[in-house]
């Protein structure tokens, strides 16, 4: 059989101004995506550093891509022959354009050496593996594709909310800021139902929906915005939020301007629907350890039940006081 060939790309994005970058704690094993957050001019925020050129590698379909120093540097793979390809040299382009692009030929064997870097993990009473590694018997499956890598388990926020949700009692759940499908897919391994995840990217959303058919799953998948008050919630016992911060404070303001049911019908008020109906039981992850008294104080209806971190990362459980 012949080998595939590989080429590596590093896309390193510029710094506006120049400035010399802070030095941070980076993630271990972190190809999420989830730790491309920018601290410089918004501390609160944890997105992508460059959305544009994040798209621009995900339109190339490549082999595999990751983050390195706080996603200001992006390295993905393509198969040789992809970049003669007219949309493919154009996005290549483009993202020559966002900084320095260099490239590099692959040894032989290169895939083979990604695909043994990402390894399974045994979270709780869930096994997170990527298609190339067998199941284990005494563990509920979850593969993940790592190829686009929107969330795979390895990222801690992902590890946490994974373990905090094995504690919460079963019901329906909303996954916000679902990217593969990780914690949408494991819900449903462990017994939550319905599931739905939501994404504002469509291209994360399209990755899940590969991970719900490789899973056997059916997740509801939608693609939105959901601290957007025009965006409707399904209503949900349990909603997971690994969304950080400052998207987190949206959903907290939504959900206050929400009256209860009967609240809303007595006084004829505009937030009628059952579906602006706050949750009972909350994970708010994507946090840095700092924001915890931050992200606690927006939801005074709520009592803390449990928090996770590793030092950098942190996630909260939360119930609706009676």
């Amino acid at each position: 059989m012949t080998r595939r060939s590989y080429t590596r790309y590093t896309l390193r994005l510029e710094r506006p101004g120049g400035a010399a970058p802070r030095p941070q704690p980076e993630p271990t094993d972190d190809w999420s995506g989830a730790a491309a957050h920018k601290r410089a001019a918004d501390p609160q925020a944890l997105e992508y550093v460059s959305p544009s050129a994040v798209r621009d590698v995900l339109a190339l379909q490549p082999a595999g891509w990751q983050e390195e120093d706080e996603g200001r540097r992006l390295v993905f793979w393509l198969e040789d022959g992809a970049e003669a390809a007219a949309a493919a040299a154009t996005a290549l382009r483009r993202l020559g354009a966002l900084g320095r692009l260099e490239v590099e030929r692959e040894r032989p064997g290169w895939e083979d050496a990604w695909r043994r870097f990402h390894t399974p993990r045994a979270i709780g009473r869930l096994y997170v593996r990527p298609p190339w590694y067998p199941a284990r018997d005494d563990l509920l499956d979850v593969v993940v594709e790592a190829g686009r890598a929107f969330g795979t388990g390895a990222h801690a926020s992902t590890q946490q909310c994974l373990k905090l949700i094995q504690s919460v009692r079963l019901g329906s759940l909303l996954d916000l800021g679902c990217g593969s499908g990780v914690v949408s897919l494991a819900a449903l391994r462990l017994g939550f139902a319905p599931v739905t995840g939501v994404d504002v990217d469509p291209v994360a959303v399209h990755a899940a929906a590969g991970n719900a058919a490789r899973n056997g799953l059916a997740p509801t998948l939608v693609v939105g915005d959901a601290t957007d008050p025009a965006f409707r919630l399904p209503t949900a016992d349990v909603v997971v939020a690994n969304i950080a911060l400052c998207p987190i404070l949206r959903l907290a303001e939504r959900w206050r301007a929400a009256p209860q049911d009967g609240a809303a019908r007595a006084h004829g008020g505009p937030y009628r629907r059952a579906a602006e109906r706050p949750p009972a039981e909350l994970v708010l992850s994507g946090l840095l350890v700092e924001q915890a008294e931050e992200a606690l104080a927006a939801f005074p209806a709520y009592v803390e039940r449990a928090r996770m971190d590793d030092g950098t990362w942190l996630t909260l459980r939360l119930s609706r006081a009676s």
